[in-house]
């Protein structure tokens, strides 16, 4: 599935898509909307209205991954576990895009726009500084000739420049810092509104492969690619929209507040991409995302849970994997093993945290727990493990930059100033250790009653 419009298509076959035809604004009018449909239905705003009450050409669609049954609709898969097979398969086999001039995301293009004024750039809350791209796809191709896509978020600062979150030590980042010590602008396609291959890809932190080719596979076809025209960069032909331009070199700008999926991020000094084009099809449709929302926690956690079970089968028969609620699908992970002796979830544990350093809280079951039901998961943590015996602290380790339960006030000369203390992480081991009868599930028979002949 390479195409947004059909992952559209199919979920209003399936009465998952709400279709608003009445005019919303992209000033907190769409994003009242997904707010208020998140995880029930994707919602596509036939009308928006730009923030100076003009309406946009280009329609928008917001949703689409805020509930995991929404992808595995559009992929044509029934299990979460079949989602984490397709995408590591996806990873350790990748089909790596092709060229193709087929492009209908250039039938119309851009050199002169104002990004605010040609694209319904939703602002969400009140506390946001201005409206953010939420789903832009960063795409660049490597000195090694793999294609890095990630999600960035970025808000416009000008006519023709966004300022946009480029997470330290990651893939795009250490682009950036590559490129600025040679001198020279990194060459970038954004790309708006795609398919499910990609928009999964995307999101996958497998950031040594080709992450194109991951969608390739997803979808058990090559993405197509077509060149920009500014710069020498490529873009998905059948992308919604794209922004062709560059990152320049030592320039950065305030970006920030945003909300995350654990609270609001921190105003930081961030790189700065200067748009040269706009293309879009004549009937674009734009891709929102709710920040804080299903679909952001989704779309960051889903992915992970394939290189989880990927790290942490080295070491157990793993029965089922989730990405928990609670942590927002980033911070916690619950983990259903088939226990051969008691040391084995500390094994599990640690694997997983290697394999996801985000990580903050990994909790083990037995292979009798359902942990995509909350409420089990956490019965059996209470029920099944102690705390001074399975309850283990690894203090002082990397954590998540998203969780801020390490910030405390300190008092220096009389005032109060925040201070950031070391992260740590804690493995709750809650399978049974003693007689299994003791935790037997009571269960009702058959009625007694004798049938009559």
């Amino acid at each position: 599935m390479q195409n947004f419009r059909e992952a559209l298509e199919i979920l209003e076959q399936k009465g998952l898509l709400l279709s608003i035809k009445e005019p919303r604004s992209v000033m907190y009018e769409i994003a009242r909307e997904l707010k208020a449909e998140d995880g029930k239905r994707a919602i596509l705003f036939e009308k928006p209205l730009l923030s100076d009450g003009n309406p946009s050409p280009i329609r928008v669609a917001g949703g689409i991954c805020s509930n995991i049954r929404f992808i595995l609709e559009v992929l044509g898969l029934n299990t979460r576990k079949e989602l984490r097979e397709l995408l590591r398969k996806a990873i350790n086999n990748p089909i790596l895009p092709v060229e193709s001039e087929r492009a209908p995301v250039k039938e119309i293009g851009l050199e002169e726009f104002d990004l605010r004024r040609d694209l319904p750039i939703l602002k969400h809350y009140s506390g946001e500084p201005g409206p953010y791209i939420t789903t832009g796809i960063v795409i660049v191709e490597d000195e090694t000739g793999k294609f890095s896509a990630s999600y960035h978020r970025m808000t416009p600062i000008s006519r023709n420049r966004l300022v946009l979150r480029a997470v330290e030590g990651r893939k795009l980042h250490r682009l950036i810092t590559k490129a600025e010590r040679e001198g020279r602008e990194l060459n970038v396609a954004v790309a708006i509104g795609v398919g499910m291959n990609i928009l999964i890809a995307g999101a996958t932190p497998a950031e040594d492969r080709d992450k194109l080719g991951i969608a390739g596979a997803i979808s058990g076809s090559p993405v197509e690619l077509t060149d920009c025209e500014t710069v020498e960069a490529k873009m998905p032909g059948n992308a919604e929209i794209v922004l062709e331009g560059k990152i320049l070199p030592r320039i950065r700008e305030l970006e920030g507040p945003f909300y995350e999926i654990l609270g609001k991020d921190v105003v930081r000094k961030q790189p700065v991409l200067e748009v040269s084009k706009i293309w879009r099809r004549k009937d674009a449709i734009y891709q929102a995302l709710l920040p804080g929302g299903k679909e952001h926690e989704i779309l960051m956690g889903l992915p992970v849970e394939a290189l989880l079970e990927e790290s942490v089968s080295k070491v157990a028969e793993v029965k089922n994997l989730c990405m928990t609620p609670a942590g927002g699908m980033w911070v916690e992970v619950a983990i259903s093993i088939k226990k051969e002796r008691d040391e084995q979830p500390m094994l599990v544990a640690l694997n997983a945290i290697v394999a996801h350093k985000s990580l903050k809280r990994i909790i083990i079951v037995d292979e009798d727990v359902d942990v995509e039901n909350y409420e089990e998961l956490m019965k059996a943590v209470v029920q099944r493990a102690d705390p001074s015996r399975d309850y283990k602290v690894i203090a002082d380790i990397l954590g998540s930059s998203l969780d801020h339960s390490n910030i405390r006030f300190l008092t220096v000369k009389g005032e109060k100033v925040p201070i950031e203390y070391p992260r740590s992480k804690i493995i709750i081991d809650a399978t049974i250790k003693g007689p299994k009868e003791l935790f037997e599930r009571p269960e009702i028979p058959p009625s007694g009653r004798k049938s009559e002949e």
